[in-house]
């Protein structure tokens, strides 16, 4: 079977990490400064110290999520993240994902499960330290990855 362009492009999705005080409502606003420039949250991680929180989110529109962020004065930036689909009900799918990683010595880093669902499959979005390997073993054991693109955006609510 031809291997398609889809096939050659790397799958990933684009998360953005934004520094914010740990003050009472900071997340609140931050979150509020994306709804109102029309970006749709799909998944939202937090991480906070006693002076500071870092947020990590994954949204329909990176881009737009961004400038929005910047025009507001947040600190933030970008990165990439392997992004596995994982069937309804599927208690053993997320353990067969770790486990997969596991037994190709492939460290993760964090992981977080998405709001948003392709086609009714659940989404978790994983940093490993080779996402390269991840890549390889979770599509060797019949994983499907999903794209920026396949992820559904403010339309699609």
């Amino acid at each position: 079977m031809p291997e398609t362009a889809r096939e050659q492009t790397d799958p990933r999705i684009i998360q953005i990490s934004v520094f914010l005080p740990n003050r009472l409502g900071s997340l609140r606003q931050a979150m509020q400064r994306l709804e109102t420039a029309e970006v749709r949250i799909l998944g939202l991680n937090v991480m906070d110290s006693a002076d500071h929180a870092v947020v990590r989110v994954v949204v329909d529109r990176p881009a737009k999520a961004t400038a929005a962020l910047r025009d507001a004065g947040y600190g933030s930036c970008e990165s990439e993240l392997l992004c596995v689909e994982v069937p309804p009900g599927g208690r053993s799918s997320i353990q067969k994902v770790l486990g997969a990683l596991v037994g190709a010595e492939v460290n993760i880093m964090y992981v977080y499960v998405l709001l948003a669902r392709i086609d009714g499959k659940g989404l978790l979005a994983l940093q490993t330290d080779d996402s390269a390997a991840a890549e390889r073993v979770l599509r060797a054991r019949g994983f499907t990855l999903a794209h920026q693109d396949d992820l559904p955006d403010a339309t699609d609510a």
